[in-house]
């Protein structure tokens, strides 16, 4: 083999050796495709929000991580706004990639954590501490500009992963909301009761009915 290379004209040597440093620089650093582009975007656009900053050499956490929490405690329109606010932009966002990059996008660790966090609290807030009944209870206390956020995260959602991710998502979410109130004890000594969740107490016909999920997003 050795021969055969040392008997290959200067030229051709030189030809092939471009051509083996192409294909190492290739492996190494492939080449940026649509969707590689896109994502900077809206890793730019997102900084900040979803994705931590950096001022001298400090990372600063998300607007994302501190919003979410006031929402919890809050459980209102107002103290749920601002979370709502960066759902709604990380969702817009996506939206504003071509479709065949969305699953790209919603598949970075932090989007997908925001995305599936945020229509799973929003569905969780609208249930409440017991099952709603079906009609408008079952949005709680949400008006329509969050049910129209709900109803855009779930367009990403499934832009993004399909009808039957989509499908999956709502019957995980399902066993995590309450299927029953449990009264506050007042005895301290008593053992704490955990209400049974709504998948032991209801098909899913019926919680679908109850929940955020049967809003119908052609009306938002």
């Amino acid at each position: 083999m050795e021969n055969f290379i040392n008997s290959l004209p200067k030229p051709v040597l030189a030809f092939l050796a471009i051509l083996v440093g192409i294909g190492v620089f290739m492996l190494i650093s492939p080449p940026h495709t649509v969707c590689d582009s896109q994502q900077v975007t809206f890793q730019e656009l997102q900084k900040g929000n979803i994705f931590p900053t950096e001022l001298k050499k400090n990372k600063i956490p998300p607007t994302i991580v501190r919003a979410k929490e006031a929402c919890q405690l809050g459980n209102s329109a107002g103290s749920c706004y601002e979370y709502f606010m960066v759902l709604k932009k990380v969702a817009d966002d996506i939206g504003k990639a071509s479709s065949e990059c969305t699953g790209q996008l919603f598949n970075l660790t932090e989007v997908r954590s925001a995305m599936n966090d945020g229509i799973e609290l929003m569905v969780r807030l609208a249930w409440g501490i017991k099952p709603p009944e079906p009609g408008l209870e079952r949005f709680g206390w949400m008006q329509e500009a969050e049910i129209a956020i709900f109803c855009r995260l779930k367009n990403i959602y499934i832009r993004a992963n399909g009808e039957e991710a989509w499908s999956t998502l709502r019957r995980n979410i399902y066993g995590k909301l309450p299927g029953e109130e449990v009264p506050m004890a007042t005895d301290p000594a008593q053992v704490t009761v955990e209400p049974r969740k709504a998948n032991q107490l209801y098909n899913e016909q019926d919680i679908f009915n109850r929940s955020l999920f049967s809003v119908r997003c052609e009306a938002f």
